[in-house]
């Protein structure tokens, strides 16, 4: 009972991080239909902005030493009571880290706001209108180019960036049984589910929500009630953007960063087509669940299996409701 516990937590902490990135292939197909097969990449370049604002810039000669470790004398004496690698010693380390986190957060978010609007309004505005099946073999085309774009911008080294929070063990009892974590782990889930849940109050809720689900349901209707599909279209690729940043820099604190973050994307592609293309609650669901199956699979199976069998449910649950489990019956299938 007490391992399963654990690796149940473990995998619903993944199934976040896999929902996180969901929502960005979700939004841009609910808004235009077209199913972004580079979204993984943008992820990875999210990642690299990470890097370069969290570990790169703060190296710079000409930065203040501040940024790359901020050491104030409170902090200093605080640390010098602390035993070494007690949970109190991570906080104490992620604090001096804070000015390039944050520094690397917002120019990881800024930088790939700005490239996902320049995708949409170099590549795929100029498409709007013509056949959808267009438009993704675009996004197909847009792997080589990010992935060949990233190898000259940076070194294919792995790399390690700083956490986003404090990476402290904990132990708590659950059940009578004694559960592990990491601080990271955990707040990285609750920043996921956070951002997850207010990107689909804003879709539901807000004027802006409104205009992507008239324009997912008939553009040409959209245009006449006055709605500027256009903007839609580059707000769906922004939001889209934006979170692949978010979850780009949580998965390069998890996995270290290196150009092999872009195949995650197709991974959880799967768990979209899974959870229903155009269904934010739907791909939560299999997101989570498809996390849970994978860390179970680790624990009785081994990591190669981990890598199979999850995906395995996938196509069986694609067979039988080539939909997704909760995604409308109108979807097409690519």
């Amino acid at each position: 009972m007490g391992q399963i516990l654990q690796y149940v937590i473990n995998g619903l902490m993944s199934g976040a991080i896999y929902a996180l990135i969901g929502v960005g292939i979700v939004s841009v197909y609910k808004a235009t239909k077209v199913v972004n097969f580079a979204h993984g990449y943008l992820i990875m370049f999210g990642a690299y902005f990470y890097y370069t604002f969290s570990v790169i810039v703060p190296g710079m000669e000409i930065m203040p030493d501040w940024l790359a470790s901020w050491q104030p004398e409170w902090l200093l004496a605080w640390k010098a009571g602390l035993p070494m690698f007690s949970p109190m010693a991570a906080v104490a380390d992620w604090i001096a880290n804070l000015p390039r986190i944050g520094l690397g957060l917002v120019g990881a978010m800024v930088c790939n706001t700005l490239l996902g609007l320049l995708i949409e309004r170099v590549l795929m505005r100029p498409l709007m209108g013509q056949s959808t099946f267009a438009m993704i073999m675009i996004t197909v085309g847009m792997i080589s180019i990010l992935s060949g774009a990233a190898s000259l911008i940076w070194s294919a080294d792995a790399d390690f960036v700083p956490h986003i929070s404090p990476n402290a063990p904990i132990r708590f009892t659950l059940f009578g049984t004694t559960i592990f974590l990491f601080g990271a782990d955990l707040v990285n889930m609750i920043i996921a589910l956070l951002l997850f849940a207010a990107i689909v109050a804003m879709v539901r809720f807000t004027t802006s929500g409104v205009a992507i689900r008239a324009t997912a349901e008939d553009q040409s209707t959209a245009y006449s009630m006055g709605i500027s599909v256009p903007k839609v279209f580059s707000g769906a690729w922004a939001l889209a953007s934006l979170t692949g940043a978010i979850a780009g820099a949580i998965l390069a604190t998890r996995n270290g960063i290196s150009p092999s973050l872009g195949l995650f994307g197709f991974s959880v592609l799967a768990i979209v087509l899974m959870g229903g293309l155009d269904s934010y609650g739907g791909v939560l669901i299999a997101s989570l669940v498809i996390g849970v199956i994978e860390a179970l699979t680790q624990w009785k199976l081994g990591g190669d299996w981990a890598e199979v069998v999850p995906y395995v449910a996938v196509l069986i649950v694609i067979l039988i409701r080539p939909h997704g489990l909760f995604g409308q019956k109108e979807v097409e299938r690519i």
